[in-house]
């Protein structure tokens, strides 16, 4: 709602869920493997809550999937789930504060093998995914950084690394594990094209050590019979 300065409703934004069957046909490999956390990465309009709704309705086909919607975007706002995600199952999330705690309920209680969530980043979230990780769920975050502090030796070879850069002692490194392995960056407009990074692990401590990783780029043919693949240094 848009509200006046008396709090009064003078507007709507009206939110259209779109459902495309097919969409997620570009990462049908990684759908596949069984041991991998994917997270869908991209800026507000850019279709990750669209092809989410597909990833539902095609892992239901094969596994116990349990949505958690936070906003009710996913399935709809209707007791009954929308036909789009299939015959996964949707929990609803009674406020914002509550999901880390409807996210353990649903490991506990329904025993999925696939847990689908459509909004996660504070960091009671983060741990709660980290927890159904833990308990053999598979997820739809990139382990915590911390600073460490570097021999002289060490330290030495880091600046001949980065071409004689700034000798420095404290450096950023990966704190742990990340929960999703795999990450599918979305861009605003490139609806078919997406950006994969395979391995999340690498890609992180590439960014935080200062340099490149590689992520392979997918492209749909117009008519969406086909698909191009290419490689890019980031």
């Amino acid at each position: 709602a848009v509200r006046n300065r008396s709090n009064e409703i003078i507007g709507l934004t009206i939110r259209v869920g779109r459902y495309i069957e097919g969409n997620a046909s570009l990462i049908a490999d990684v759908l596949a493997k069984e041991d991998k956390n994917i997270l869908f990465l991209g800026e507000p309009g850019c279709g990750k809550t669209t092809i989410v709704r597909e990833v539902s309705r095609q892992l239901a086909n094969k596994y116990n999937v349990c949505v958690v919607d936070t906003s009710n975007e996913i399935a709809g706002d209707g007791n009954i789930p929308h036909m789009c995600v299939g015959l996964a199952r949707r929990m609803m999330v009674p406020s914002l504060d509550k999901q880390a705690a409807v996210m353990v309920q649903v490991v506990q209680n329904h025993t999925p093998e696939v847990m689908v969530i459509d909004e996660i980043g504070r960091p009671n979230e983060v741990e709660a995914a980290r927890t159904c990780k833990q308990r053999g769920v598979r997820i739809g975050l990139v382990g915590g950084i911390q600073n460490v502090t570097l021999s002289d030796k060490t330290a030495r070879e880091q600046q001949q690394k980065n071409d004689g850069d700034s000798l420095r002692k404290i450096v950023a490194e990966r704190g742990g594990a990340p929960i999703f392995e795999v990450i599918v960056e979305l861009r605003r407009g490139q609806y078919d094209t997406w950006r994969i990074i395979s391995n999340a692990a690498d890609a992180v401590d590439a960014i935080l050590s200062n340099t490149d990783y590689e992520t392979q780029v997918r492209t749909r043919t117009a008519d969406g019979n086909a698909f191009l693949f290419s490689t890019e240094k980031l």
